[in-house]
């Protein structure tokens, strides 16, 4: 069985999650892919921590699956990649993927379940199951096709065949490309964590039902009563209105 695991490090309101199996470009094993979602689950009680931060160990993001585990992580009892991927998508709180050098297969697939993907410059991308035989999951699809559109998705699942980060970026699999992710994924999780935590859940949730084409109006009202019954919005403006940094009351 491979070695790898997942870390955890919490630096003030950001928690990092770090793919951490360098013997195999950062494949995910079966028991990682089952300790996601207990890692997020415990990250989402932590009244400290207001986002999210998924990387790779060393100079890979995830070189997806392991194949010599593939018949644990693809059971009988269905597969395991699945209730990861949907514990990201679930998660409440901003997720941002930090895509470092190779993002491929399962590795796309938990990227693509982030809400934001900044990728360097030297990143490489595929999704490889033709390669393999094997059927990409109907979630995962999905998510590509939401992001990408269908011919895109055709082709990366069609060809199974690498493109660089400037061709993700293009196709939109990735959100920004730069030349030191780590300072920009830093730069933007603290800009994130400084601002109204109420306005920012509100934002993901019906963003989230928009992309699904659901009715926003219920849980939208929920929003605005939540702001005014907390004095979020009145802070907020306050704050503007007295050219002072606010102090939003919900956390």
């Amino acid at each position: 069985m491979s070695d790898g695991r997942l870390g955890l490090e919490v630096d003030q309101n950001v928690a990092r999650i770090t793919i951490d199996n360098s013997g195999k470009r950062n494949a995910m094993n079966a028991a990682m892919w089952h300790r996601l979602p207990e890692l997020l689950a415990e990250i989402t009680d932590d009244p400290q921590v207001r986002v999210v931060v998924l990387t790779g160990a060393g100079d890979a993001f995830c070189a997806g699956a392991d194949i010599s585990e593939l018949h644990r992580i693809e059971g009988p009892e269905g597969s395991a990649t699945e209730p990861a991927e949907r514990a990201l998508l679930d998660c409440p709180l901003p997720t941002i993927a930090l895509i470092n050098g190779l993002c491929i297969g399962g590795g796309c697939q938990l990227a693509a379940a982030c809400d934001l993907r900044i990728a360097a410059e030297s990143a490489r991308f595929g999704i490889t199951p033709a390669k393999l035989g094997v059927v990409y999951p109907s979630s995962s699809i999905e998510r590509l096709t939401e992001l990408v559109g269908p011919s895109a998705a055709k082709l990366l699942l069609f060809s199974a065949d690498f493109f660089d980060a400037e061709r993700a970026l293009g196709m939109r699999l990735v959100d920004e490309v730069v030349a030191d992710p780590a300072a920009r994924v830093a730069e933007l999780a603290g800009t994130i964590a400084g601002r109204s935590q109420l306005s920012v859940r509100a934002a993901k949730e019906l963003v989230d039902l928009a992309a699904l084409r659901q009715p926003l109006g219920e849980r939208a009202a929920h929003w605005h009563e939540v702001a005014g019954e907390t004095g979020e919005t009145a802070e907020g403006v306050t704050a503007f209105l007295e050219r002072r940094l606010p102090d939003f009351p919900y956390a």
